[in-house]
């Protein structure tokens, strides 16, 4: 069979193991033209919003980017705001062997309105010279609402020359609703080409599509993070957790001894606010989560009583969490944090504080300055 790959996701057509990437029935392979042909998992998650847990291998990943390294190409790296670092991936540069990047920060549709673009690129600029990572240019822009496009447009044809383009970045920042927006603007597609979901790893292969002048814009799969939630929860579960529109952050202030959880996903404790006074804890998280706030000295029966009702998702022992461990940040200046709960959201408060953030051990838990 003449090699075929899937418009959708970019797997190699198969037609004899449906419980692997690429797979179509041996009539539909006949039925469709090759250039428009989608793979069953594509079909499916379009269609009927399933879901297809198929994961890239490490060898399949390297061979993408030995690819990458072999020319001179322009590198567009994407990045969600809203999790920036779990989303980040500073080896990008390392294992492409490319200099020439510009950084994208997708999702800005979910920031509240009244945060300044020019404040949160500042804030970039900031967070990438402490990762010693150097790029052309940066940029914020909505994949799902095609904010910004065209400055970014302009941004990659002042930068690219004749060269190849390559969208890279980890599962879920929206490398393949760059692309779909790219095309449907200024390459006269009509419809979404790639096929998009909430899932890690929906593009399997490379997928590249001619630009006007001859180069070529690759999708390409996307890195998976461990340290993200979205890879220990039930689709269910994580729907709840993703923001899919503005996030309305709310406002608590806690005294010594407070506690709060974001559904049965992680903890913040307030162990003191150094000068004794309340702390404002502002949280960013996905309007779907439920908050709670309790008093520490109750904290753990609360969660052994009503974890998986009222702190909630997860919702059944079915999700296997991994034990929980705390990570202790105690700050004395002036400045105001972020705590990260990777994947999940953010809390921002101000310093001094000392306070205990609980969440499944392989979860990623940090402080940063605040981006808002």
């Amino acid at each position: 069979m003449k090699e075929v790959f899937c418009k959708g996701c970019g797997a190699k057509i198969q037609t004899t193991d449906s419980t692997q990437p690429g797979f179509i029935s041996e009539t539909m392979f006949q039925t469709f033209k090759p250039s428009n042909m989608i793979c069953q998992r594509c079909f499916r998650i379009r269609h009927y919003n399933e879901v297809y847990p198929y994961t890239v291998s490490n060898t399949d990943y390297l061979k993408v980017i030995e690819r990458i390294k072999e020319e001179d190409a322009l590198i567009v790296k994407i990045v969600d705001i809203f999790d920036f670092s779990g989303s980040f991936v500073p080896a990008i540069k390392t294992l492409t062997g490319n200099q020439d990047v510009i950084l994208v920060g997708n999702k800005m549709d979910l920031l509240p309105k009244n945060v300044k673009p020019k404040k949160i690129i500042n804030w970039l600029k900031i967070m990438l010279a402490a990762q010693g990572f150097t790029v052309l240019s940066s940029i914020l822009v909505s994949a799902k609402y095609g904010d910004n496009f065209d400055q970014l447009m302009e941004m990659i044809n002042k930068y690219k020359g004749k060269r190849n383009v390559y969208i890279v970045g980890c599962s879920n920042v929206g490398k393949s609703k760059l692309v779909n927006q790219v095309l449907k603007r200024y390459l006269g597609e009509p419809a979404d080409v790639l096929t998009v979901s909430t899932s890690p790893q929906t593009t399997i292969g490379l997928i590249g599509f001619p630009l006007l002048d001859g180069s070529i814009i690759y999708d390409t799969p996307g890195v998976i993070n461990k340290h993200q939630y979205m890879h220990y929860l039930t689709r269910t579960s994580y729907k709840l957790t993703v923001p899919k529109k503005e996030i309305k952050p709310l406002v608590f202030q806690l005294f010594e001894g407070q506690t709060l959880y974001f559904g049965g996903l992680a903890r913040l404790d307030i162990i003191s606010g150094e000068t004794g006074d309340k702390i404002s804890v502002i949280t960013y998280f996905a309007n779907t989560l439920n908050i709670h706030r309790t008093k520490t000295a109750r904290a753990d029966e609360l969660y052994r009583e009503k974890l998986y009702t009222l702190l909630s998702p997860p919702f059944s022992p079915e999700e296997d969490l991994p034990k929980w461990v705390y990570h202790e940040f105690r700050i004395r200046d002036n400045q105001k944090y972020d705590i990260v709960f990777s994947g999940l959201g953010f809390v921002t408060l101000r310093a001094p504080f000392h306070i205990r953030a609980y969440a499944p051990f392989v979860v990623g838990v940090y402080t940063r300055l605040a981006i808002i």
